[in-house]
């Protein structure tokens, strides 16, 4: 029990200060009470470096980077590089509330659109079941209209019956006229001649048809009474 609250204590007395040193000639930043010897710096690329390893040219006494910024290096760093200093539970900490504040948030706008999609599902259900039923009901009113449609033609005098003519009034419409039986068997087709003109070759004859019916009717007998009957 004595050793837990030891280990306790010094992971509470735990500070990364202790163990900041240049990174050219490893001379801790807390050498004493006093605070560091010599001024640190701290590098944008990274870097802790005492004020005797600092170039002129501005460069990285570690990696050669060039124009490089420099900051003064204390325990009351701005964010973010006093972060980089902090004990690592207390990081973890913190990245642990900004995991549950994103996670949280996540959760909220799954829920969200999760509730909408229900909600649209639900609405999608009943609007198939509407748009069927209505269908039915249209397809029922038709069915009766087709009916009743057909009970009132069948009892009508094709004779009498109407259709659209096929010429248009002044007003550009198609009245009705009264439709007469056209079938095949009342319509007589005229029979026309053969061949209205001469095969190639041959000439027209003008000769008439008709003397020999002439000459024929010339010879009948006469008839009694007549002139040349009594001679």
């Amino acid at each position: 029990m004595s050793n837990t609250n030891e280990q306790v204590m010094q992971e509470a007395e735990f500070d990364f200060w202790d163990f900041v040193h240049c990174s050219i000639c490893q001379l801790p930043f807390t050498s004493s009470d006093r605070g560091p010897p010599v001024p640190f710096w701290i590098t944008e690329c990274g870097h802790v470096l005492c004020n005797n390893h600092l170039k002129p040219d501005q460069s990285c006494a570690r990696c050669n980077a060039q124009n490089i910024q420099l900051v003064p290096l204390h325990r009351d760093l701005e964010p973010p590089m006093s972060d980089w200093f902090r004990p690592l539970p207390y990081s973890l900490d913190s990245i642990a509330s900004a995991v549950k504040f994103q996670q949280d948030t996540f959760a909220g706008l799954i829920r969200y659109y999760r509730q909408a999609c229900s909600q649209l599902s639900q609405t999608c259900e009943r609007i198939r079941a509407e748009r069927k039923a209505l269908r039915k009901s249209v397809d029922s009113h038709l069915q009766r209209e087709v009916e009743h449609l057909r009970q009132r033609t069948s009892g009508l005098d094709p004779a009498h019956a109407q259709e659209p003519s096929s010429f248009s009034n002044a007003n550009g419409k198609r009245p009705m006229a009264d439709v007469h039986d056209s079938s095949p068997r009342s319509i007589v087709t005229p029979i026309g001649p053969n061949r209205i003109t001469l095969p190639p070759g041959e000439q027209p004859n003008f000769t008439r048809q008709d003397q020999g019916r002439i000459s024929s009717q010339s010879r009948q007998p006469e008839r009694p009474g007549t002139s040349r009957f009594v001679e």
